[in-house]
């Protein structure tokens, strides 16, 4: 009887143990489990965040590529009237795009727009080309109509490619700035973007169009001299 006692005391300690043993291996698997997932989560997120701040970079590298675009445009516009201006009336001082070298932005694009509609409002109320047949009379004048022409076309090209692109990436910033994916990444990016899609681009595209018929009209009356 002692033995069975005995015996049976062992084998309810045995039985103890294996249980504890048992039940830490389960609660060491369940953390084990639990660690992976949060670590897999931290990945995903970390994932998610990366590809979303380099969807925005490049976005704002395209902004900005559009309003350089825009701006040299309207530089080589300005440029083509200015000259045109002066050869007109040689004794009227013109003020060139180098006025605008410390306007930055927003600012810059408006200031040489209003220089700009302004000159091509004064040469639509003359007769151009009748004016213009009285200087180009000789083949020595010729290089101040083919330096006319080079930048007008030039302004025109880059214009038109800047307005298309302008439409395409204000939908695009818009969507982006409003989707989850852009939550939580870097306030000076998001404030950039915002920017462009607020302010610049919608510039663009409201006074792109216009410009660039400007551009074309002027081109087109001096390569009837060329």
């Amino acid at each position: 009887m002692k033995n069975y006692l005995t015996c049976s005391k062992k084998l309810l300690i045995s039985f103890v143990a294996v249980s504890c043993l048992l039940f830490q291996i389960s609660n060491a698997n369940a953390f084990g489990l639990e660690d992976l997932s949060s670590s897999a989560d931290s990945i995903k997120t970390a994932s998610d965040t990366a590809q979303a701040s380099a969807n925005g970079a490049s976005l704002l590298n395209r902004a900005k590529s559009v309003y350089n675009g825009f701006a040299g445009s309207t530089e080589q516009l300005i440029s083509a009237q200015s000259t045109t201006m002066s050869l007109i009336n040689p004794t009227h001082h013109v003020v060139g795009a180098g006025a605008f070298d410390s306007a930055t932005g927003l600012t810059k694009l408006m200031e040489m727009s209003t220089l700009s509609k302004s000159m091509g409002s004064e040469m639509g109320g003359m007769d151009l080309t009748g004016r213009l047949a009285k200087i180009f009379t000789d083949p020595s004048s010729l290089g101040k109509a083919q330096s006319i022409y080079t930048d007008a076309s030039g302004s025109y090209s880059s214009g038109n490619t800047s307005v298309i692109e302008a439409k395409t990436l204000y939908s695009e910033i818009k969507n982006f700035i409003s989707s989850p994916s852009s939550k939580g990444l870097n306030i000076g990016l998001l404030e950039k973007l915002g920017d462009y899609s607020d302010k610049i681009l919608p510039f663009i595209i409201e006074n792109g169009p216009e410009q660039v018929k400007t551009a074309a009209k002027l081109a087109d009356v001096i390569k009837g001299f060329l």
